[in-house]
């Protein structure tokens, strides 16, 4: 009994190491995908003079007042519609031959959108998950909930592009969480991060600093909780998937109360970044520096040091340096 006792102790000091190293490992690998994906980004830009667009989409309201309001979800979704006439695709897909993924790339039919693209669309990228989240999609979580396709097993992604400082969605669900009206920010230049639909930005237009300007980040992955409320239902509903443009694949770096945008990050806000890591997440900047940020970082209004971040060319350069210390 006294040795079963001694083991028992031993055990309960050992257990709580081994699992701090095995999420030290996680949190190491994690940084060196998003390290990975940078890298895979700026090859791209090399071999193609631009990034590749946050979204090539053209669904959207009729309305011709409503400047860019794309709805790349509801056109991924659409079955059959005229071949090479909708897309609804992500960067992601763009940088499939940067990450060794070239088959992939080869497979996917330019004249289908996402679901008629479903066996690629589908399929599980091991670079595409944080392993301190998961490494596929977790059906007893309601993963695959947020997927364009529901009965899709595979496909997600915990890591996006940085689409700025703006309120760049809206945020019922019924709306599909579609791109919001440009219209509304004044010049929305101002706001940009350097993923933007239908848009091929060069590096160069990151006037801020390279340095300190996020290029992608870390995805929260969110499901309704169960209480009724816009904070519980659609507030707190995530799209998913590497191979959709919008939401599914960008996050802004916004605070937004009066949209309910609280900023920061791990905030249960549906556009903001997140992770599972314990007090902040990774974030690429467009030098390719990969970064951890605390989610304690200055996110107070949309003015403060981790909006900032997010946006590339409004002449208020943020220092990296000071949102580490």
């Amino acid at each position: 009994m006294v040795v079963v006792a001694i083991m028992a102790t031993l055990m309960a000091l050992l257990l709580p190491a081994v699992q701090s190293a095995r999420e030290a490992a996680r949190r190491g690998s994690c940084q060196g995908k998003l390290k990975q994906l940078a890298t895979a980004v700026m090859g791209y830009e090399a071999a193609h003079g631009s990034l590749p667009a946050a979204a090539v989409v053209s669904e959207g309201p009729v309305a011709p007042t409503c400047v860019g309001c794309w709805d790349p979800w509801a056109e991924a979704q659409l079955e059959s519609p005229n071949p090479g006439t909708k897309h609804g695709t992500s960067w992601m897909l763009e940088i499939l031959p940067y990450i060794e993924a070239t088959p992939l790339f080869d497979a996917w039919d330019r004249q289908r959108n996402v679901l008629g693209n479903a066996t690629v669309a589908k399929t599980d990228i091991a670079d595409f998950y944080c392993p301190s989240r998961r490494a596929g999609i977790r059906a007893s979580a309601g993963d695959h909930l947020n997927l364009v396709d529901p009965d899709w097993r595979g496909g997600g992604t915990d890591y996006g592009g940085c689409y700025g400082r703006l309120d760049g969605f809206l945020n019922p669900t019924a709306s599909n969480h579609r791109f919001a009206n440009r219209g509304t920010l004044g010049d929305p230049r101002f706001f940009d991060g350097p993923f933007q639909p239908n848009a091929a930005l060069k590096l160069a237009s990151v006037r801020d600093g390279q340095s300190n300007t996020i290029l992608l980040g870390e995805l929260q992955r969110l499901r309704p909780n169960g209480l009724s409320g816009a904070d519980n239902t659609y507030n707190r509903t995530s799209y998913d998937g590497w191979a959709v443009g919008g939401v599914a694949t960008l996050f802004t770096t916004a605070t937004d109360v009066l949209h309910s945008n609280p900023g920061g990050m791990n905030n249960e806000f549906f556009e903001s970044p997140g992770s599972e890591h314990v007090g902040g997440a990774f974030f690429a900047m467009a030098d390719g520096s990969v970064h951890f940020l605390s989610e304690f970082i200055d996110a107070k209004d949309n003015n403060s040091t981790f909006p900032l971040l997010g946006s590339m060319r409004d002449g208020e350069i943020a220092s990296l340096a000071a949102a580490n210390n």
